[in-house]
């Protein structure tokens, strides 16, 4: 508990359309929309004669589960005077499995039975220190309407979770040019170059429809990379680029833009990557 509070670094109202929110919990107030951190407003030193949760509002998404991960937007600050100790709306939300050894007893029972897109406001006493906390809960899967497949490129099947399944088509030639298709229409903002990006991810390998690589599964979390800075292959980072968080993108990737004459299994593969675009980071102020 002491580090997902204290760290450094939907579904429910959307960051354009949430009305501005206000609940009270004792002597903690909070203010604010889901587009921007929280308003916390309490005595400075602040007293806790006990923990307080409130939630602010509640999310009309999937149920969080035990065992799986849960997308987290904290925002918090020391209550002895008032200084943010961790502001997640200025780089991006964090990953974590929902379970008492990763996240610790406290909050495992603050966000369990509560639903994707919820706000919740906690106020607990750590080694001595008021912490005070707007926590939201965000989707780890896209959100948004299904496009229609497309002849001769591969399928995607979703599960309960939105772990998606990618069947390639029988006798199609792999394409020879890199091929972006949104599979999942998101409506949050554009992904910027240079941005940090939380996504989950498979990649089939189109030869054989062997799953290379993913985020999904028993244990596994979402990933947090930067786009546009020449840190991922070719074909990945520049087909992130302008799409909107919520989104799911099919990315087929000529060998030439994936990992090249390497000499490496995978330098004669064209590889198949299904991405869900699930937050990032603000865009770097201009001039």
């Amino acid at each position: 508990m002491v580090g997902l509070l204290t760290a450094t670094a939907a579904c429910g109202p959307s960051p354009d359309d949430a009305p501005t929110s206000e609940a009270t919990a004792a002597v903690v107030s909070i203010t604010g929309t889901a587009a921007e951190a929280p308003e916390l407003n309490y005595p400075v030193p602040l007293t806790l004669d006990a923990p307080i949760t409130e939630v602010v509002w509640e999310g009309d998404g999937d149920e969080v589960v035990e065992g799986e991960p849960v997308l987290l937007r904290v925002y918090s600050e020391n209550g002895t005077d008032g200084t943010a100790a961790r502001n997640d709306f200025l780089s991006v939300p964090v990953p974590y499995l929902l379970t008492e050894e990763a996240i610790g007893s406290d909050l495992f029972d603050v966000l369990s039975g509560h639903r994707v897109g919820a706000r919740i406001l906690h106020a607990v006493e750590t080694d001595g220190v008021p912490i005070v906390t707007s926590i939201d809960i965000l989707p780890t899967r896209a959100v948004g309407d299904l496009s229609a497949p497309e002849a001769g490129m591969p399928v995607v099947a979703h599960d309960g979770v939105g772990a998606p399944t990618v069947t390639i088509p029988s006798d199609q030639p792999a394409p020879t040019a890199p091929v972006v298709r949104q599979v999942v229409r998101g409506t949050g903002e554009q992904v910027p170059s240079g941005s940090k990006v939380v996504i989950q991810f498979v990649v089939v390998k189109w030869s054989t429809g062997e799953v290379y690589d993913t985020t999904w599964g028993e244990g596994r979390l979402p990933k947090t990379v930067t786009v546009g800075a020449d840190q991922l292959i070719e074909g990945f980072d520049e087909g992130l680029v302008d799409l909107p968080v919520g989104s799911q993108v099919m990315l087929v990737v000529p060998p030439g833009l994936g990992f090249g004459p390497s000499g490496n299994d995978l330098s004669a593969e064209t590889l198949v990557y299904v991405v869900d675009i699930l937050a990032v980071s603000p865009a770097a102020p201009t001039g």
